[in-house]
């Protein structure tokens, strides 16, 4: 919408925004040691949002499978030797899934 012949100076809101957008543009171009320094909206970041990304890229360049586990599990698969212990496994899948629910410890 454009306001046109108002009574009012600076009545259009637009226009005052656009005037004051050139004369920042103006104000870089004359001094542009002042471009990096923003005068609008600032953003932080937690430690925690830090960490968590940190760990987010650390867990992401992981290898996907640990090679040398799988190798010594084959081994054991095919000379006879692997025996898992059903009790401990299916004990470790309920801790885990009581950690998950948030309910171990009642």
């Amino acid at each position: 919408m454009e306001i046109k012949n108002s009574l009012i100076p600076n009545a259009d809101p637009y226009r005052a925004n656009l005037d004051k957008a050139r004369a920042d543009r103006h104000a870089v171009r004359a001094n542009p040691e002042s471009a990096g320094r923003s005068q609008g909206d600032v953003v932080t970041v937690s430690s925690e949002a830090v960490l968590r990304t940190e760990a987010y890229r650390a867990a992401g360049a992981a290898p996907d499978i640990r090679r040398e586990k799988v190798d010594r599990i084959k081994e054991s698969i095919a000379s006879g030797a692997y025996a898992p212990d059903s009790r401990a496994i299916a004990r470790k899948i309920l801790e885990s899934d009581a950690f998950l629910a948030g309910t171990l410890g009642e």
